[in-house]
């Protein structure tokens, strides 16, 4: 089963993690990296090697970090190109909690199609006003 790291400026990693405990309990190899104010980029390039460690049963880890090019994602740049090239890392930008249940729900029977979590996270961002004015014109 692929493992899942969550990453963010700040707290929000950890708030999404327990978010996804109303939908899907505590899950095994999930686990949330937040670059806090107290932080450095070395040690939390640390941290988040020891997380993958952690949650890769050598089916490959998907980590969704908050912010393309901020201290995360440039640290995770790091790890997949220098550290660990071989390891099956696939890291998503600009996450929504969309799309860690829509990998959760999957995760278990198969392997989450990159491209659909992208998909369903962008299909997930919408003006309610607009989308409920066309559910009216829809309906009529």
């Amino acid at each position: 089963m692929k493992g899942i790291i969550i990453t963010s400026h700040g707290p929000m990693a950890a708030g999404v993690v327990n978010t996804s405990r109303l939908f899907f309990g505590i899950q095994p190899q999930l686990k949330a990296c937040c670059y806090e104010f107290d932080s450095d980029p070395q040690s939390f390039t640390e941290e988040l090697k020891n997380a993958i460690n952690e949650v890769d049963d050598g089916s490959g880890v998907i980590v969704l970090c908050d912010l393309l090019f901020g201290v995360p994602c440039d640290c995770l740049s790091l790890i997949i190109s220098e550290d660990m090239p071989d390891r099956d890392i696939v890291v998503i930008t600009g996450f929504n909690l969309m799309m860690l249940l829509q990998i959760m729900s999957i995760r278990e029977t198969n392997d989450p199609d990159i491209g659909e979590v992208i998909r369903i996270g962008h299909s997930n961002i919408a003006d309610l006003k607009h989308v409920l004015l066309n559910n009216e014109k829809n309906q009529e």
